[in-house]
């Protein structure tokens, strides 16, 4: 995941709500699996992606400077022309 991108702090050091991406995923297996590093020969869970393979986003969500989850959509803009070209 690259981590280039930084979450926007105002002057004070806090951060804006909402969702701020923070890098993306490639995935090349049609799946997403997120597991313990400590126990990575069984993954904790995994999803399939709407569309297949790709680069998918991922994003911090932020409430009253706090971070309380992240957000890897899984049907994007991109993914959606895709699958539109593919079905016709």
């Amino acid at each position: 995941m690259r981590k280039n991108l930084e979450v926007p702090k105002n002057k004070k050091g806090k951060v804006a709500d909402g969702l701020h991406e923070i890098g993306q995923i490639s995935v090349d297996t049609g799946q997403i699996a997120i597991s313990d590093p400590c126990n990575s020969h069984n993954p904790d869970i995994t999803v399939a992606t709407n569309f297949g393979d790709g680069m998918f986003p991922v994003y911090e969500h932020w409430e009253n400077n706090e971070r309380i989850g992240l957000f890897i959509p899984l049907s994007t803009d991109f993914h959606d022309f895709l699958a539109e070209g593919v079905g016709e």
